[in-house]
């Protein structure tokens, strides 16, 4: 291999091995939270799957238009949401898991 692409392609591979090695930046700035809905509740929640969820020591069905929102305010399925996790949530008006927020550690502190 002649020299310059020697060089080319050492160069390729440790970019990518350094962005490999280096860590994620937090999506959302610190400091910046995301407004909730005031009606909305506090609790942990644990996913059993099968649609339903378990917040604090209540079990609960899942709205078919459930949307589960991470700390970045990322959609994630249920199945890939944490459990435990601190939650604000909201539910619709029979009474099933409508909407979830997962908790940063700053929001988690608030009232």
């Amino acid at each position: 291999m002649d020299p310059l692409t020697a060089a080319i392609v050492g160069s390729v591979l440790g970019s990518a091995v350094e962005s490999l090695l280096t860590p994620a930046p937090e999506l959302s700035p610190p400091g910046i939270m995301r407004v909730l809905p005031a009606e909305s509740q506090k609790g942990v929640m644990r996913n059993l799957g099968q649609g339903q969820v378990q917040i604090d020591s209540k079990t609960y069905p899942l709205s078919p238009g459930a949307q589960i929102r991470d700390a970045s305010n990322m959609i994630v399925f249920p199945a890939m949401a944490p459990t435990p996790a601190r939650v604000r949530y909201q539910l619709d008006f029979a009474g099933a898991v409508h909407r979830v927020w997962i908790l940063s550690a700053a929001e988690a502190r608030q009232p």
